[in-house]
């Protein structure tokens, strides 16, 4: 069966029609996510993203429901005090975002009509822009300080770390011209969105950031092979399962899908990050570590190269300021 972007949404509104039967504390729902701006669909695998608001504090924050292997929902439950404030909301570098965008499947009570207009009343502000941005790129800095004061340590626990900045910072600079972008797609669609913020050169040095410049076709594949195994293992070894783990042909398709494509590279970013966590996940089995640790070396994230690696994510962290914060960034010249 083809799935359309059209049949997709029929799935989710039944969905959503079915829990809002079963469920009277189900105050509103809708659809957030890559569905909104076309196909979820990448290497064939994609998901569904709904959330749920609910009268009072729901059991579970997080789940994943199948519709094929392939294709799942991705449901987000939420306690509705936790649109109290809508003004609020606009500024959040997350939420507001997803809900200035949602389209509403429940909502009998007009309680997220109410919440959606308020988001977007002045949402593309400029000080609300800098609200939602300045945070994310304000933290990204923090955690470089704070390596300049403690020395790092040299284990997984600091590269996850390192990649959570990275991430605040490209979402930064995302989010001067649209809503933030996923792991799964960052590495495609980071190179669009540092365009349209008039910075396209950003998008080569991430790539140059994460070691990626020298990483052929042959080595992403073997890096994918060993992170399979992780992945496998985490579904295996933990109960519950954590959402990475299910999540796993999801990603494993998109990695293939952009291995096959022109610019290979741009699957680093998914693949770095979901093996980092899954690694980190499984302390004790150790027999994972080994190519995670030889890839990371690799990559430049290792003994003392991960000093170079921190001095060119200040220099990166310094193009971006200067790009989101303007005049009030360090005011130091850069060439984007």
């Amino acid at each position: 069966m083809r799935f359309t972007p059209e049949i997709l949404r029929k799935h989710a509104q039944l969905l959503v029609d079915k829990e809002t039967k079963q469920d009277r504390g189900i105050i509103a729902a809708y659809l957030q996510g890559s569905l909104l701006y076309g196909s979820p669909l990448l290497g064939g695998a994609g998901d569904i993203d709904l959330v749920f608001i609910h009268s009072s504090p729901p059991e579970n924050i997080n789940e994943i429901k199948r519709i094929t292997p392939e294709i799942h929902f991705d449901i987000e439950h939420h306690d509705q005090l936790l649109y109290q404030r809508p003004r609020d909301l606009r500024v959040d570098p997350w939420l507001g975002p997803a809900i200035r965008d949602a389209q509403p499947l429940y909502d009998p009570r007009h309680f997220f009509d109410y919440t959606q207009a308020g988001v977007r009343s002045n949402y593309s502000y400029q000080e609300n822009i800098q609200a939602r941005t300045r945070p994310l790129i304000e933290s990204a800095r923090q955690f470089w300080l704070d390596r300049q004061i403690s020395p790092p340590q040299e284990d997984i626990t600091e590269l996850q770390a390192f990649l959570g900045a990275l991430y605040k910072t490209l979402n930064a600079v995302a989010l001067l011209t649209g809503p933030p972008l996923p792991t799964r797609r960052l590495g495609i669609k980071f190179p669009e969105k540092a365009a349209d913020a008039g910075a396209p050169g950003l998008a080569v040095a991430l790539i140059h950031l994460l070691g990626g410049v020298s990483v052929t076709k042959e080595i992403l594949q073997d890096w994918i092979n060993h992170w399979d195994t992780a992945l496998t293992t985490l579904q295996e070894k933990t109960s519950p399962v954590p959402l990475l783990a299910q999540r796993k042909t999801y990603y494993l398709a998109a990695l293939e899908a952009i291995l096959q494509s022109e610019k290979p590279a741009t699957a680093l970013w998914p693949l770095l990050t979901t093996w980092t966590e899954a690694v980190s996940a499984l302390p004790d089995q150790l027999q994972l570590q080994p190519a995670w640790k030889k890839a990371v070396t690799a990559l430049g994230f290792a003994g003392k190269d991960y000093q170079v690696r921190l001095a060119a994510f200040d220099s990166f962290l310094d193009m971006c300021e200067t790009l989101i914060l303007g005049e009030q960034a360090d005011s130091r010249t850069r060439t984007f």
